[in-house]
């Protein structure tokens, strides 16, 4: 796994976040309700499992794209990746699609990091993120991730897990802090 920077632009950056959508064609789509809610992002994060580059396309349209690759993802510039550091506003925010398989996590559902995850984290991202973006799970989650920070699943605004609610995360990076919300869709 090579290591990816993308540096956000200017204070008090807005970040939706999504993953685990599996939109192909003939298949499920974005919701029509998530498109008024990702307005004002000035960047979409995807984590993995987002399927065919029409989703990515989609959410272009209002937002640039970037993202990280999952089991279900086509080949597309956007999502090449398998880790990605989001830095700015001194944060550095961490993405990847599987924590456990990318050995940050010993479990994803319910999220518990690694013993060893701040070395693990300085080999995928160069040094230890302040907070970890991942998916693989379906569902909405916030752990503890290191001494400050948190690991943060957007859940899927598509195919949640069985029982849970439509979801995705917004996220602003300012300088006094990383502030998010998981926003339920139904």
């Amino acid at each position: 796994m090579g290591e990816s920077v993308w540096r956000l632009k200017g204070p008090g950056t807005n970040l939706a976040v999504l993953a685990d959508c599996h939109i192909h064609e003939g298949g499920p789509q974005l919701p029509s309700a998530l498109f008024p809610r990702l307005q004002g992002a000035d960047l979409i994060v995807t984590l993995g499992d987002m399927g065919d580059a029409y989703a990515l396309d989609q959410l272009e349209e209002i937002a640039p794209v970037i993202g990280v690759r999952g089991r279900d993802d086509a080949d597309d510039i956007r999502t090449r990746r398998d880790v990605l550091r989001l830095e700015g506003e001194g944060y550095d925010i961490g993405c990847v699609f599987d924590a456990q398989a990318a050995g940050l996590a010993v479990s994803t559902d319910p999220f518990v990091a690694a013993s060893d995850a701040a070395e693990v984290s300085h080999r995928l991202f160069g040094r230890h993120v302040d907070i970890l973006l991942h998916a693989a799970t379906h569902r909405a989650d916030e752990a503890k991730f290191g001494a400050k920070g948190s690991a943060l699943n957007p859940g899927s605004a598509v195919m949640p897990s069985e029982g849970e609610r439509p979801t995705f995360l917004r996220l602003k990076v300012m300088a006094g802090g990383v502030f998010g919300q998981v926003i339920r869709l139904a």
